[in-house]
């Protein structure tokens, strides 16, 4: 009978990508050799998920993406893939498109002095962290996070992800936002955990604040950190990527601002929605690069989500949660005034775990944005009434994908989850002209995001362009942005007249789609 071999437990890997960091660091001496070390991913089949340690995995020789363990699980997969999905044949095409974006992906990457690339072609962000000392749960700061390959979870208190998959790190007590249940906020050295020449600042010696945003290009990270004047060596992008997103969504996707459009006398108010928001609750402060970026602007920015409501939930008298329980924003910043005098405030809605249409609170404060970094449109049906709600009042909504074929995949679906919700609808009241309008014909462009995290993630089956905040996606654009395709003179439906429909309904489920 052979010997199990036991998992490895959450010590034990934290304790195996330190040692690979000091071995980094040992062969990045003088007469080292960098290239001879690889922390490339367990590879494992795609068809039968077993893994294919110590031996050559088979790539399929058409796409180059997927990862077999033998000629007969590719073939076993070619027709029809596990559980009834589409089998590879469906998809291998559409990889092989989408595998165009590798070099353009680790060209990204490869600008940074930590940016390697594994012999699989992922980046094994764990040993960067390690490298720099901020690997870790509970008192790492900005860094603070769980661990393990799952990006969202069902339940703040739940250790698995949506597909059950238990986390690496079992750390007992963790969760996303617990900083928040204490008094004192965190500052740059305490937040980040870096050399001072390391860390993008937000408190400025005098004559070291950025320049004026509006004269200068970011685009990209490597324009950002020119602007910053900061050193590429500085891991920032590893965090960053989560409000320079938000940027990216609001200023070139759905162009309801800009670092050009405001002035002194003339501000905007701008208010955005964030939803589902998890380990950004550990860095709210980071999200002051907004006020940076778009110089004369008035931020008010308020997150939902599970790990949301739980946090607030758990707010003691005193801490920084229980403001969101009093309706006063957790978190607030004003930029120098050299960079425009922009504020943030940063506000928890803890009274439910999902933005929804039939909130009260939702119906006398329109957003001028909703964005969703790492949807999950369709694995998640709380997207249902987001998705129903922004195509009816024009509400401009935009989320971010890890990979470009899971984005097409939403595209995809999004009119089929209205088609599955008007029967119910029109039965609830909605007329004629308001169903015209809900269904009325929309684009939903896809693009690659020049501010997403430097990096493939560690997935050991595909290798598809698959990065955090990889690819964006415009679900509903602004008035002018969709007046560009035009189809009649449909009549929008208020909001307050969807929420009034939705109460009259039962929650939809994706489940029932054909």
């Amino acid at each position: 009978m052979l010997n199990k071999i036991p998992m490895p437990t959450a010590a034990d890997i934290t304790r195996m990508t330190y040692k690979g960091a000091e071995q980094l660091r040992s062969e990045q001496r003088p007469g080292g050799d960098p290239s001879k070390l690889d922390f490339a991913t367990v590879p494992t089949c795609y068809n039968c998920d077993a893994s294919i340690m110590g031996r050559k995995p088979l790539i399929c020789a058409g796409c180059r993406s997927a990862v077999f363990c033998s000629k007969n699980c590719h073939t076993a997969n070619w027709k029809t893939g596990r559980f009834g999905t589409q089998g590879h044949k469906f998809f291998c095409a559409k990889n092989k498109i989408h595998m165009e974006k590798v070099p353009q992906m680790q060209a990204l990457l490869k600008q940074f002095p930590w940016g390697r690339i594994e012999t699989d072609g992922t980046f094994a962000e764990p040993i960067v962290r390690a490298y720099y000392n901020v690997l870790g749960a509970e008192g790492f700061g900005y860094w603070s996070i769980p661990g393990g390959s799952n990006p969202h979870l069902k339940h703040a208190s739940d250790p698995s992800g949506p597909s059950g998959a238990l986390r690496v790190d079992d750390t007992k007590g963790f969760e996303h936002g617990y900083m928040l249940l204490s008094d004192k906020l965190l500052i740059d050295e305490t937040g980040w955990k870096l050399e001072k020449r390391l860390i993008p600042r937000l408190v400025f010696e005098f004559g070291t604040e950025p320049e004026l945003a509006s004269k200068v290009d970011i685009v990209d990270w490597d324009s950002w950190y020119q602007w910053r004047n900061l050193p590429k060596e500085s891991p920032a992008a590893l965090l960053l990527h989560y409000p320079l997103t938000v940027y990216q969504l609001l200023v070139n996707v759905l162009q309801v601002t800009g670092p050009k459009r405001n002035s002194l006398e003339s501000r905007q108010a701008l208010n955005v929605h964030y939803i589902g928001a998890e380990v950004e609750l550990n860095m709210l402060p980071l999200f002051s690069e907004l006020a940076l970026l778009l110089p004369h602007t008035d931020i008010k920015m308020t997150f939902f989500g599970i790990a949301v409501h739980s946090i607030v939930n758990k707010a003691k008298k005193n801490s920084i949660a229980m403001k969101a329980k009093q309706n006063e924003p957790v978190y607030t910043y004003t930029s120098p005034t050299s960079c425009g005098a922009s504020t943030l405030s940063i506000f928890l809605h803890g009274d439910h775990e999902n933005w929804d249409p039939r909130l009260p609170f939702l119906s006398g404060s329109k957003p001028d944005a909703i964005v969703g970094p790492n949807a999950g449109l369709t694995s998640y049906p709380a997207w249902q009434f987001v998705i129903l709600c922004c195509h009816s009042d024009n509400t401009p909504f935009a989320v971010t994908e890890y990979a470009e074929q899971s984005a097409e995949l939403q595209r995809d679906a999004l009119p089929q989850i209205i088609a599955h919700a008007l029967p119910r609808l029109h039965s609830a009241g909605m007329n004629g002209s308001e169903l015209h309008n809900l269904t009325r014909p929309r684009e939903y462009p896809i693009a690659f995001n020049p501010f997403q995290r430097p990096g493939q993630r560690n997935l050991g089956s595909v290798r598809l362009p698959n990065i955090p905040n990889g690819f964006t996606m415009r679900v509903v654009g602004n008035d002018e942005q969709e007046i560009k395709h035009p189809v009649s003179a449909g009549v929008l439906v208020p909001a307050s007249d969807l929420n009034e429909l939705l109460q009259k309904t039962e929650q939809f489920s994706l489940n029932g789609l054909d």
